[in-house]
């Protein structure tokens, strides 16, 4: 699977280290609510943070097999913010497959990736050599939020 295509160019990009424990998701979501303001993203960042906390915590629990248990010390995550105010999250683990992926992204027996979509993002995921897995993608656009 290749990465999907960006519908604009990326004008400003951020990268997220955070330590794949159980609390990496806590973590993604404060650290992302202040990024997403240092990024200037105009759309419901509340919406934003809470995907950006599920797809941490999914790569955390399900990123890695035992032959990757080595390599998954830590979670990568960038948010990047097109010109057309389209915002990206990319999630990086070290396990190079997503089983059911489909079954996840439209089943409620998965929860977490069907909460994201019902938050309005569109979910893709593809391989990712340079991290020796696969990164999960969530792609919002910027519509305002609700005050």
């Amino acid at each position: 699977m290749k990465a999907p295509e960006v519908t604009a160019p990326v004008v400003r990009t951020v990268t997220l280290k955070l330590p794949a424990d159980t609390g990496a998701m806590a973590m993604a979501r404060i650290i992302g609510r202040t990024l997403l303001t240092v990024l200037d993203w105009p759309g419901n960042v509340h919406a934003a943070t809470d995907i950006l906390g599920h797809l941490v915590d999914n790569a955390v629990q399900h990123g890695h097999t035992p032959e990757t248990t080595d390599r998954l010390r830590e979670i990568r995550a960038w948010l990047r913010v097109t010109e057309v105010h389209e915002l990206i999250i990319d999630i990086a683990d070290p396990h190079p497959a997503f089983e059911h992926f489909t079954d996840a992204v439209n089943s409620r027996s998965g929860r977490s990736l069907w909460h994201v979509r019902q938050q309005g993002a569109h979910l893709s995921w593809f391989l990712t050599p340079q991290c020796g897995g696969k990164t999960v993608r969530a792609t919002m656009t910027a519509e305002p939020s609700p005050p």
